[in-house]
């Protein structure tokens, strides 16, 4: 679980929530309530995530001096996507990219650095990755190149893979 920490590292200040009300038919989304809960993320909220209990964590990619460690290309083509073509060309494009399904049955293609770098330049690789891949339109995490402090802002969550993933 240290590990996962480390590597989703986000805003800690805030985090997303999602409570999902059903499952999504093939090709649709999943249905729920997602919301932006203003307190400190807890390693309880990590293990809860892991252990599949309610609400899912959704973390903020990005931080209050507008860095991140870590993005996503969200992908949301649901019916009969095809996520082994999809990894084959970040392959053969010779990209560092990490592909996750999403809970809808889309893709969350992930991008990860080591150190914390600005939200701008992150963003920026990213639509061009997204563009290379043929997803020009796909949203992008972090949202924001920069948080607006004077408002209270927190930024845009995702949420994160491996909800109910830990088999003890």
């Amino acid at each position: 679980m240290d590990e996962f920490i480390k590597i989703f590292q986000g805003l800690n200040r805030a985090h997303g929530v999602t409570y999902v009300d059903r499952k999504g038919a093939d090709g649709q989304k999943i249905k729920g309530k997602s919301f932006v809960q203003r307190d400190m993320v807890t390693e309880k909220m990590w293990h809860n995530h892991l252990n599949g209990i309610e609400p899912s964590l959704g973390i903020i990619p990005i931080t209050d001096d507008n860095t991140c460690k870590w993005g996503c290309i969200d992908i949301d083509s649901y019916a009969g996507f095809d996520h082994k073509k999809l990894i084959d060309k970040i392959k053969n494009l010779n990209l560092p990219l990490l592909v996750f399904r999403s809970k809808s049955g889309g893709a969350h293609v992930f991008l990860f650095t080591d150190k914390f770098v600005p939200a701008a330049l992150f963003r920026s690789k990213l639509k061009d990755m997204a563009a290379r891949l043929g997803y020009a339109n796909a949203e992008i995490f972090p949202k924001q190149n920069k948080v607006d402090m004077s408002k209270g802002g927190t930024g845009s969550f995702l949420n994160l893979p491996y909800h109910n993933a830990l088999l003890s």
